[in-house]
């Protein structure tokens, strides 16, 4: 008797389990059914619930993203009973039990570590390999088993890890508790193969991919390999789980045919043959097991035939039958292996890319096959087998294969195929990429099994691996109610109605959307509820709701219906609860009527049955599509449709519809013709030279869907458009040996004659072929049949093309390739946190498409990056090219490491036969940064040691300490330690240096990560880390690692701890803070005689606390910082303060990372217990993500906070907190995360130890903890009940401003300048930590001012820079001075850009200071900058408005850090207007565009410009717009201008000269006014010296007196210096002829000249020199050396182009007009914002950020001349000229625009616009100027910049605008690269504040202040102090900083 699959599922329990049990019907414990079949029908899968609202996702648990789920979910219900179950399996070795209906965690476990996917190098599984083969449960005993993959600690190899060490174990685990049961785990390693005894188990080289499958007490898993790498045989290994032990291992591979060593690493030494089906399991009937091989290495079979019972060795590529034997033993019965398998091997077109799947033996059978097996892989063919006769090798026709059909599709599959037994039979296949394919069962003429393609989905696949396999369900296993399940790895889950529709195309069934799942998936299914998993460690349930009103008789069946009758079914219902009423009832096909009328009216009791009938009526129709009609077709063939039930229920929580399946088979009673498929598609051939024609064969079918018989009357084909009037038909004929000509190139052998009859419900299965008898090109035919059932067609197609051949190279690096044999991926030497990249490609130059048939990627430092790049199965088109790019991703690490080599693959190959297996090696070496002195050879002399634990009880492990400063890295650190002959050098706590002789102990060090903290002068490194963690350096010449380790000792005597001294009590050993020292406000330098108690002690007094550490270190401080916690025991050798005072061996001063710490003993601060009607509560912490209380914030000034005072302002909230001191916070709740603070009810322990700022006797809070108190409540539980006091604090009540200061007058807070330091003449004269304003004056005596910044910042000068001005306010809170002094925390040292400033008090007479001036020769011109009237050939318009919707000159854009008038006139040659905007933008236009005014106030225009403050460049949303001349003509304005240094006594003043006069005049003013002069240079012989910010390019000096000095840029300038009469200068030469001390230093553009005054030392430098008589200046005359600057753009060398762009942004290019300066102008303009400028081939303009990482400057071929200067040389062939600019100005958040000030940055609405007023987009021109004023136009308050490119406007901002971190909108503007405009879904919003500007309309707030100035990036040697000091600031401030990489360029990468 012949069972159905679904029913022979439950009879084979037996059999696959030791005992009968029950089984619950809906569980899957077991990867989809034994025969893998994909048939289901047993879960309650309902497409009437599906299709509708009723069916969704019920819920998702995330696991941890690096978790994969590859092992399928299993659903499984205890022999307890219960809820099901779900068990999952991960590849990080972890097994969860979830609730399966409510996703509730059960029990978890981890049952070992997981294996590491780095120690094989494949990337098919990413991060961890663990269990990755669907486990099985066995449902007689509750036990769950799988294979795990892990490591046994030096089991093959050294080391924990390691692929050697790789190892697998069989486990069985109750499902109830997740533990191990009796007897396991089995270690599987080890064992050998029953076939093949020398070949025996190595865990780490193979994988356990396919699912599991039990048969009897058996359990079976195949193995294959990772990536065909190491020596690995497929294997199949079975574990006896009752005797628990290996009963069987049976290997793929054997025989002397098959490579056989002990070489683990041999690639393909264990002849491969790997079992991995994508995941399937191996198939089973009950007493046999089939599966499927990929790639081997034997070939036994040869071109011989061999039959499947010949017991070939060589089992690869391969279909298998094995025997399961006695005990389980396996044992070959049959086997199939395709004739052309040899050439499968050489493309890896695995077979065993797929499983097989075992059909239902009671529908798919036929003439002399009983059993059918379907197997597809990538080679393109669908193979159906007899199970029972698989094929062997080469049995068919011509020696091809011997087997039931072969498909050709050309289209690779992964996963195999499913079925469906019902309707006729089905078929379904999903190739990667395509759709999936529908096949129906037929029959050729002699009765023989034929699948015929008759549908498809309208949706591809995803074209990657990872496609799942197609599973099937019924409801019941009921016809009509079938669905189509699909995983695809990009659109996530898919479904369709499984049957075909009559155009061929499965319905879509639409379901909630869920992520791309795992590869090679397909769901689990429970009770009505499916699972799949997705690659980020989420899993999913999606159902129907539980909770339905109704249970309804579904499906219901009306049988067959003959067209022209009808017949009715009735409907059965109960309802579940108590219904209100029956609203409606719908059918889907209108077909099927239902009257409303006969369901209940009224409400319906709980338990009331009703019933209602249902008539399918085919009375009136006729087969065909119905018009207009949603139901479509009518044809006979089971149909299927939804009745839903809509009701309002009386009880809530239920669903409010219910749906009935309702099917039937639709019959004609007359004969019906029908053929499938519609389209038989015979793909493609490939025509290979000197080869005979292939054909390929696809069958149709002809049958008839009626039930009276059909005859069929003719046939006949055509060419012809079937729209065409007049069609060609050319009747069939049939030759003498019965071929049929169906068309060109298509015959067929078996066509029906005419008059053949075939009876109702019967078909002929025709087949045919494709053979393209013309050649290369696309073949078609219409094939038509007629009969008496109808007339009906087909269409035939094909083509033919010649073999696609690969064409494969490796980029070079420099933007070529190299040539196709290389397979090296040489990467060369990096740096250490970059990216790196090499492309590879694969270009197909053959005839037909090229398939990627195997591709292995790297992972780890190397790594494509795009995963999906080069995927196996990937197509690629003729004549196209497929390409991949590799990146090397190196780690940040420390300095003066070893150079580390990186090597890996990427193995390719195609299904070009010609191309074979490539194995990409690649290579690169990681270079450390080097530090630190070096040694003769250029090497680093220190080499990074470690990260060690700096607590050894015999003392610090470097005992010297050199300084402790902000200036501090390891470099620093390492001179230091050199110049004093030490061996080893550390760093610790960021600004500690070390020195030692001693080697640190091994067991003192720690883990890297612990070493985290930023070096003070360099955040680019560590140094050491929280905790007490020290970066380690030795001096490799004299010390080798391990070589002389020692043991600390133990300090020895009998120490005391001192419990009291002074006004001191000792209150506990404490750990050193988080981030930082537990007391910070002091530390005393250690006594000569060292350290005691009391010593320290004295140092401290007026300090809260005092502690000792390290045995000579003493600490002072108020507060005891976060993290810093007391250790619970009070013996020394335990709590770690055990090492001995240095000036005190009977005493115990701290240790390692411990504190002694005694606090004041008598009297002190208080907790308030009551503050009006709020009772204290206790010290509670902050909340997790936020604040604790957010109701109000800071409601009272922090200077005078008191508890009173925050109680008063809170007085209408439940709570208040006092925090840090001068904090309040109110609210109506303690939010998430805040809770009392441990340390009880003493302040030291629980952090509210700091004092209010209004009342030093009272405590506010503390560093995150807040003394909180509640309304009307007097005392909480717990909180203290009396008073916790300290002493009398003999120290000030907080800290002062220091405004009596003998010598000087304190002149208030002042803030820093606007383009720099408020003084400039000298920076930190003293350490850091030593700052108050009493040694910052003893360091700055020499000069005028003096100012205190940032706690321990100095600052000298004889001048208050531009911009710096007294900020309003009168406390240091409003004026934010209100930092302690890192040298005496009782006074305040400034703040966050704010100096208390201070003036020297001397005589008004004194020499150098402002009351001396110049004694001009000439008149006096007007103060202060003009705006200039005449540039060029352009006169001036007047100051104009930006325009409304983009710029007011949009034609070109130019930027310069030194910009003039007339630089920006020069730059706009051609234009008709020009206008300079925000000082130093220039913007060309042919006139101003709309909306662009003159505006009323002239004075708005008020920025200096930078490069000549004597003249104003416009201001913010200002331009000073200048016309063309009318009477313009072409000659050539002369802009060139002169440089004059003239000397005198008294202060030194800016000096604009010009060269237009031969006579000596000049022109001064007085104090710091310009003065004008000729190019007259005249000098005292006292010492002369000028001062500018820019750097030289030229100078001309003759002189015997130490001179220098230093201009602005110029575009050409002459000077003479004299000392008696001056004489004539030209603009083209320079003269110096004097005994008297001169220089004058020029360089490129506009001109400059300075007076410097007697008295004043300064010094500049200069780019090059000469000491001739003359020099010519001019922008270059030759090749610039590298590191010289011009205009402030430094020339960093010549580079290689590459490809893509070595210099990716903005472009453009100029045959005749190209300059340096005019493409730095272009880069630096706001619309680009670039801060590299390259040209190349003498006219290209090429801008970025960074050089492409394979693109390196220091080539060689930069000689072209540019087009637009032959002066100057523009790059050369595949070479840019490279400029850096140093005052680059990264892109900034706007403050203002005219009235509109800066909101920060929100979130975009969550339900419309954030800001809903007048809108509008422009994608080339946005900026925040033009759109504030679009919306000031609109009258808007609010305006609103997102995407880049969008403007909104608003009246208000909405209450429920969140604000966000300004970062977050981070997108430029599309018309100003300078500016942000928001982000996606994140606004810049502006508010109009008609305060913020000044009386004139001006804005009070400069946007300039908001630009970060970096440090110039050159290779320029920058002097230390000044180094140090910029990277300080940057890192201490927040402020922005940007890091170009230059390739080799430099010894540093700043």
């Amino acid at each position: 008797m012949l069972y159905p699959f679904y029913v022979l599922a439950t009879l084979l329990a037996p059999a696959l389990v030791s005992n009968v049990v029950a089984v619950a019907p809906t569980d899957s414990y077991s990867d989809a059914d034994p025969a893998q079949s994909g048939y289901l029908p047993n879960h309650n899968m309902d497409p009437a619930v599906v299709d509708s609202s009723q069916f969704g996702q019920l819920w998702k648990k995330t696991f941890n993203a690096q978790e994969q789920f590859y092992a399928k979910p299993l659903v499984y219900t205890p022999k307890a009973g219960g809820p099901q179950l779900l068990f999952l399996a991960s590849s990080q070795n972890n097994i969860r039990t979830l609730n399966a209906k409510t996703g509730d965690p059960i029990n978890a476990r981890r049952v070992h570590d997981p294996f590491l996917q780095s120690d094989i190098g494949c990337t098919d599984i990413p991060n961890t390999i663990g269990i990755i083969g669907t486990p099985v449960i066995d449902p007689a005993t509750d036990i769950a088993y799988f294979f795990s993959k892990t490591y046994i600690p030096n089991f093959r190899t050294a080391g924990n890890t390691g692929t050697y060490n790789g190892v697998y174990y069989f486990h069985g685990v109750d499902v109830n508790t997740l533990q191990d049961v009796d007897g396991f785990p089995i270690l599987i390693d080890g064992s050998p193969s029953d076939n093949a005894p020398a070949k025996y188990f190595i865990g780490g080289t193979i994988l356990q991919r396919p699912s599991l499958t039990q048969i009897g007490s058996v359990v079976y898993g195949a193995f294959g390999g990772h990536c065909d790498l190491f020596n690995y045989t497929g294997l199949v290994v079975g574990v006896d789980v009752n005797q628990k032990k290996i009963v069987t291992n049976f290997a793929s591979e054997s025989g002397p045919l098959v490579p056989q060593s002990n070489i683990w690493n041999q690639n393909g030494g264990g002849g491969q043959g790997g079992i991995w089906m994508s995941g399937m399991a191996l198939s089973t009937d009950g007493d046999r097991l089939f599966w499927v091989s990929g790639n081997g290495v034997g070939h036994e079979n040869a071109g011989t035939p061999a039959s499947g019972s010949s017991g070939c060795r060589t089992l690869g590529e391969a279909c298998v039958n094995l025997a399961v034997g006695e005990g389980g033993k396996l044992s070959l019965t049959d086997y199939f292996q395709p004739y052309d398998y040899q050439n499968m091997d050489g493309g890896d077109q695995d077979f065993g890319s797929g499983g097989i799947a075992l059909l239902d033996q009671t529908v798919f059978k036929g003439t002399g096959v009983s059993k059918i097996g379907v197997t597809a892989g990538k080679n393109g063919k669908i193979y159906i087998l007899n199970a029972n006769n698989l094929g062997g090798y080469r049995l068919g026709s011509g020696q091809t294969d011997g087997i039931i059909q072969t498909i050709e599709t050309n289209k690779a599959v992964f996963g195999g195929s499913g079925s469906y037994p019902l309707e006729g039979g089905y078929l379904y296949s999903t190739p990667v990429g395509y759709p999936t394919y529908v096949y129906k069962l037929g029959f050729s003429g002699t009765g023989k099994p034929v699948f015929s393609q008759v549908g498809q989905t309208h949706e591809n696949s995803a074209g990657r691996v990872g496609v799942g396999i197609p599973t099937i369900t019924t409801n019941q296993g009921k016809e009509g109610t079938a669905i189509l399940w699909m995983c695809d790895p990009d659109a996530g889950l898919r479904a369709w109605y499984a049957v075909p529709q009559s155009d061929g195309f499965l319905k879509r069934i639409n379901l909630p959307q869920v992520n791309g799942l795992n590869k090679f998936q397909r769901p689990a299914f429970g009770d009505s509820r499916l699972y799949v998993t997705d690659p980020n460690g989420g899993v999913y349930c999606l159902g129907s709701p539980v909770n339905l009103p109704l249970t309804c008789s579904s499906p219901v069946s009306f049988g067959s219906v003959a067209l022209g009758s009808s017949a009715t079914q009735t409907v059965n219902c109960t309802a579940n609860i108590a219904l209100t009423r029956i609203t409606d009832v719908t059918v889907g096909d209108a077909h099927f009527e239902v009257d409303i009328n006969t369901l209940p009216k009224g409400a319906v009791a709980k338990g009331a049955s009703f019933s209602f009938p249902v008539t399918w009526n085919l009375e009136t129709t006729t087969s065909g599509n119905t018009p207009n009609a949603s139901y479509g077709n009518v044809s006979p063939g089971i149909k299927s449709t939804a009745l839903t039930i809509s009701t309002v229920n009386a009880v809530a929580g239920y669903s409010t519809s219910f749906p009935i399946s309702l099917t039937g088979t639709e019959v004609s009673n007359k004969a019906y013709l029908v053929m499938a498929p519609i389209t038989v598609d015979y793909g493609g051939v490939v025509l290979l030279p000197n080869q005979s024609t292939p054909s390929i064969a696809s069958p149709f079918t002809i049958s008839n869907a009626g039930l009276s018989p059909l005859t069929i009357k003719g046939y006949a084909y055509t060419s012809d458009d079937l729209d065409d009037d007049d069609i060609n038909y050319t009747n069939v004929t049939t030759s003498d040996d019965g071929i049929s000509d169906l068309g060109v190139g298509f015959t067929s052998s078996n066509l029906p004659e005419v008059g053949t009859v075939i009876n109702g419900g019967g078909q002929i299965s025709v087949d045919s072929s494709f053979k393209p008898l013309n050649g290369v090109g696309s073949y078609q035919s219409y094939f038509f049949v007629w009969t008496t059932g109808g007339v009906a067609d087909i269409i035939l197609e094909g083509s033919a093309s010649t073999a696609p051949i690969a064409n494969f190279s490796i980029s070079n690096g420099e933007g070529g390739w190299l040539p196709e044999g290389n397979l090296v991926m040489d990467f060369g030497s990096v740096g250490p946190g970059t990216t790196t990249e090499r492309k590879i490609r694969i270009c197909n130059e053959g005839g037909s498409v090229l398939e990627v048939s195997k591709s292995k990627p790297p992972n780890g430092v190397f790594r494509p990056e795009d995963p999906t790049s080069l995927h196996e199965s990937q197509d690629i088109a003729v004549g196209d090219c497929a390409y991949a790019t590799v990146l090397f991703v190196t780690n940040a690490e420390q300095p003066n490491l070893p150079n580390q080599v990186f090597t890996n693959s990427w193995t390719l190959n195609t299904d070009d036969l010609n191309f074979g297996v490539h194995e990409v090696e690649i290579k690169g070496t990681l270079v450390a940064k080097k530090v630190g002195p070096t040694n003769s050879t250029g090497d680093a002399v220190y080499t990074y040691l470690g990260c060690y634990i700096d607590n050894a009880p015999g003392g610090r492990l470097l005992p010297n300490q050199q300084y402790a400063d902000n200036q501090n890295d390891n470099g620093r650190c390492q001179t230091a330690c050199a110049g004093k002959k030490y061996i080893f050098s550390g760093t610790e706590y960021q600004t500690e240096c070390y020195c030692g002789n001693k080697p640190p102990p091994a067991t003192y060090k720690a883990d890297e990560a612990r070493c985290s903290f930023a070096c003070s002068g360099d955040a680019t490194q560590d140094c050491g880390g929280a905790g007490g963690y020290l970066s380690l350096y030795y001096d490799a010449t004299q010390y080798t690692p391990g070589s002389e380790a020692t043991t600390p000792t133990q300090p020895t005597g009998g120490p005391q701890t001192v419990n009291n001294t002074g006004n001191y009590n000792f209150i506990g050993c404490y750990t050193e803070a988080t981030a930082g020292r537990a007391l910070s406000g002091k530390a005393p330098a250690v006594p000569a005689d060292g350290t005691t108690i009391e010593s320290c002690q004295q140092s401290c007094q007026g300090y809260q606390f005092f502690g000792t550490e390290f045995s000579n270190e003493c600490y002072c401080g108020n507060t005891i910082n976060a993290g810093s916690v007391k250790q619970a025991s009070s013996d020394p050798g335990t709590n770690g303060c055990s090492m001995l005072c240095g000036g005190n061996q009977t005493e115990y001063c701290g240790g390692p990372n411990r504190i002694n710490i005694p606090p004041i003993k008598q009297g002190g601060p208080s907790v308030v217990q009551a503050a009006g009607n709020f009772g204290y509560i206790g010290c509670y912490t902050e909340a997790t993500n936020g604040r604790a209380l957010s109701g109000l914030q800071n409601p009272v000034g922090g200077a005078t906070l008191t508890v009173d005072k925050c109680a008063a302002a809170c007085s209408i909230y439940t709570y208040f907190g006092v925090e840090y001191s001068g904090e309040c916070y109110c609210g109506n709740t303690l939010n998430a995360g805040s809770a009392l603070a441990n340390g009880g009810n003493d302040p030291a322990a629980n952090g509210c130890s700091m004092t209010c700022n209004g009342n030093a006797t009272t405590y506010c809070g503390g560093a995150n903890r807040l003394n909180t108190y509640k309304k009307n409540t007097t005392l909480a539980s717990g909180a203290a009940s009396t008073t916790v006091a300290a002493s009398p604090t003999p120290s000030p009540t907080g800290p002062i401003t220091v405004v009596d200061l003998t010598g000087y007058t304190y002149l208030g807070c002042y803030s820093e300048a606007t383009q720099g330091r408020a003084l400039s003449g000298l920076g930190n004269p003293i350490a850091g930590n030593t700052v108050t304003p009493e040694t910052c004056a003893q360091g700055c005596a020499k000069y005028t001012y003096f100012g205190v910044e940032y706690s321990g910042e100095c600052y000298c000068g004889n001048a208050i820079n531009t911009g710096s001005a007294l900020v309003a306010g009168n406390t240091p809170d409003a004026t934010q001075c209100n930092m302690k002094c890192s040298g005496n925390s009782t006074e305040l040292c400034g703040g966050p850009n704010r100096l208390n400033m201070y003036k020297k008090a001397t005589s008004a007479s004194a020499s150098g200071t402002a009351a001396q001036t110049l004694t001009p020769t000439q008149t006096s011109t007007p103060a202060g900058p003009t705006t200039v009237q005449t540039a060029g050939a352009y006169t001036f318009q007047g100051c104009y408005s930006e325009a409304t919707a983009g710029r007011a000159l949009g034609e070109a854009a130019f930027y310069s850090a030194n910009m003039t008038i007339e630089m920006c006139a020069d730059d706009c040659k051609g234009h008709t207007y020009f206008g300079v905007e925000y000082g130093q933008e220039c913007y060309c236009g042919s006139k101003p565009a709309a909306g662009s005014t003159k505006v009323t106030n002239q004075a708005d225009c008020s920025f200096q410009c930078p490069g000549n403050s004597s003249e104003y460049c416009g201001a913010g949303n200002r331009l000073n717009m200048y016309k063309l001349s009318a009477a313009a003509t072409t000659t050539n304005v002369n802009l060139q201008a002169s440089s004059i240094s003239t000397t005198s006594s008294g202060t030194s003043s800016q000096v604009t000269s010009t060269s237009t006069a031969s006579t000596p005049a000049s022109t001064s003013s007085m104090g710091s006014t310009s003065v004008t002069s000729t190019s007259v240079s005249t000098s005292s012989s006292s010492p002369s010296t000028t001062r500018t910010s820019t750097s030289d390019t030229t100078s001309s000096k003759t002189s015997s007196t130490p001179s220098s000095s230093s201009s602005s840029s110029s575009t050409s300038s002459s000077s003479m210096s004299s000392s008696s009469t001056p004489s004539s200068s030209t603009s083209s030469s320079s003269m110096s002829s004097s005994s008297t001390p001169s220089s004058s230093i020029s360089s490129s553009r506009t001109s400059s000249s300075s007076t410097s005054a007697s008295g004043t030392s300064s010094s500049s430098t200069s780019a090059s020199s000469t000491s001739s008589s003359s020099t010519t200046s001019s922008a270059v005359t030759s090749t610039p050396t590298v590191g010289q600057t011009i205009n402030n753009w430094a020339y960093l060398g010549c580079a290689n182009e590459t490809n893509p762009r070595a210099l990716a942004g903005a472009s453009y290019t100029s045959t005749t007009a190209m300059t340096i300066e005019k493409c730095q102008s272009f880069c630096s303009s706001s619309t680009n914002n670039y801060g590299l400028a390259g040209i190349e081939y003498g006219g290209e303009c090429y801008c970025g950020n960074g050089l492409q990482s394979y693109s390196a400057v220091g080539f060689q071929g930069c000689n072209m001349p540019c087009t637009g200067n032959k002066t100057e040389l523009c790059g050369g062939s595949s070479r840019l000229s490279v400029y850096n600019l140093t005052t680059y100005v990264p892109p900034t958040t706007v403050k203002q625009v005219g009235t509109f000030l800066s909101q920060g940055c929100y979130n975009e609405a969550t339900n419309g616009r954030l800001l809903s007023g007048a809108s509008y987009t422009n994608s080339t021109g946005m900026s925040v100027e033009s759109c504030v004023n679009f919306c000031a136009a609109k009258g808007s308050d609010f305006a609103g910049l997102e995407y880049a490119q969008e403007c909104y406007c608003g009246s208000s901002l909405p209450s429920t605008a969140t604000a966000v971190d300004a970062s977050m909108c981070n997108m430029l503007c599309t018309g100003n690269k300078k500016e942000f405009c928001g982000a996606t879904s994140k606004l810049n919003v502006y508010k109009n504040t008609p305060s913020s500007v000044s009386s004139a309309g001006t804005p009070k707030m400069a946007n300039a202040l908001n630009r970060a100035v970096i440090k110039a990036n050159t290779t320029e040697p920058v002097p230390e102090s000044k180094a140090k000091r910029t990277e300080r600031r940057g890192r201490g401030r927040g402020e922005r900083s940007m890091r170009l990489r230059f390739g080799k360029v430099g010894a540093d990468d700043q």
